[in-house]
């Protein structure tokens, strides 16, 4: 088991999109939380006074950045269909079941990885504008449960992601059923069943980094709305699993 994961991790940072993919993130964060959330913030010179300031710049970077660290585990399962090497990944390991729950472990490793890279950077990187501008950030409020709400955001897009590549396993077929399942195909089925779209896949996802208002009767908690995605998860690793087994490699 440790040899496979080894082997399934050495896959993850030795593809070249890796480094790509934690480039652009960096990139998108330059402009977001260095200039946005930092230099405009402080242009009027005055210390910014929003005590949620800190935990808003957390939730948006791991929302809006999880879906690219989801796709380097996309591409750590479709490029051993596309060049057919996934033959060699099964037959050196005595079990089937091995090769996918190292897989598994490996992306969650990856994507607990990249939250905590995204989580650093945004808030070095927003501190760092506001200082430049010569401004304070007044105290911050950072609610308990902050933390695993960014984990679990970073590491549910990935298994989402990894799911599709394992039923799919055509790259450009899993990267395009990624970019328009919690986009198009739930907002059109949302439309359909109206208050009860919180209880789709993504759309639950997204509920976990949301700010809770007791307002809205339609919404769930964070903790029910993680809940939800994790069913979703299960039902769909039962199923890829006993596709894993039964399939032919090459398909």
């Amino acid at each position: 088991m440790i040899a496979t994961l080894k082997a399934e991790l050495r896959k993850i940072y030795n593809i070249r999109s890796t480094y790509a993919i934690l480039l652009f993130s960096l990139v998108l964060m330059l402009i977001f939380a260095f200039w946005v959330e930092g230099i405009k913030a402080g242009e009027n010179g005055r210390a910014v006074t929003d005590s949620g300031k800190l935990a808003g710049l957390l939730l948006d970077a791991i929302t809006n950045l999880a879906f690219w660290g989801a796709i380097v585990g996309i591409l750590s399962v479709t490029h051993e269909y596309r060049y057919n090497t996934i033959v060699y990944t099964l037959t050196a390991s005595r079990s089937r079941s091995r090769v996918l729950l190292s897989k598994i472990i490996a992306v969650s490793l990856f994507a607990v990885f990249f939250s905590i890279f995204v989580s650093v950077f945004a808030v070095a990187l927003m501190y760092l504008g506001l200082a430049i501008k010569g401004v304070s950030l007044s105290h911050q409020v950072l609610p308990l449960d902050l933390i695993w709400r960014i984990l679990f955001v970073g590491w549910g897009y990935s298994m989402g992601g990894l799911l599709l590549a394992s039923l799919i396993r055509q790259q450009v077929g899993s990267i395009v059923a990624f970019f328009v399942l919690p986009n198009l195909v739930e907002a059109l089925v949302g439309l359909l069943l109206k208050d009860n779209k919180m209880y789709l896949p993504f759309t639950s996802l997204q509920q976990v980094t949301k700010v809770q208002n007791t307002e809205l009767r339609h919404t769930l908690s964070h903790g029910r709305a993680a809940l939800v995605f994790g069913v979703y998860l299960i039902v769909g690793w039962i199923v890829a699993w006993y596709l894993f087994l039964r399939r032919d490699a090459t398909t």
